[in-house]
C-alpha cells in the first residue's frame, strides 16, 4: 500500500499549515484520518484535506482570498496574498510570478514551485 501525504484545502481552525504537505498515518477510519504533525499523531476530518500518493517535492502555491485575515511574519510584516510552503520542512517564502525554483532559507533545500496545483 503506498504511504499517502495530506494537506487542507483551505485556512481554518484547524491548525495546520494551508499548503504543507503531512504525512498519513492512518486512513482506516471513514470520516478522520491520523496525521504526522511535527512527530505527533493529530486527527483530522477527511473531508478538510486532499490527498496524494506521491511525496511532495515542489513547493506549495498558497493564494489567499482578500477576506482572509493577513498572517504576520516576526519582524517581516505580513505575507502577501500568494505564498509558497517547502515541500520538506513546511517554511513559508514570498513567491514571484512566474518562478520556476525557489530555495529553502530555513532547510537549504531547492525544490521547483507547483504553478498546477495552488491551495
Amino acid at each position: 500500500m503506498p504511504r499517502l501525504w495530506a494537506r487542507v484545502r483551505k485556512t481554518g481552525a484547524h491548525g495546520l499549515r494551508r499548503g504543507a504537505w503531512y504525512k498519513v498515518l492512518n486512513d482506516s477510519k471513514p470520516t478522520v484520518v491520523f496525521l504526522d504533525v511535527n512527530r505527533k499523531s493529530v486527527v483530522m476530518d477527511r473531508t478538510l484535506l486532499v490527498f496524494r500518493e506521491q511525496e511532495p517535492t515542489a513547493w506549495s502555491v498558497v493564494t489567499r482570498s482578500p477576506d482572509e485575515p493577513r498572517m504576520s511574519r516576526s519582524g517581516r510584516g505580513p505575507f502577501p496574498p500568494t505564498y509558497a510552503v517547502c515541500p520538506q520542512c513546511r517554511a513559508r517564502a514570498d513567491l514571484d510570478d512566474g518562478i520556476a525554483e525557489l530555495h529553502c532559507a530555513d532547510c537549504g533545500s531547492d525544490h521547483p514551485v507547483d504553478w498546477d496545483n495552488p491551495c
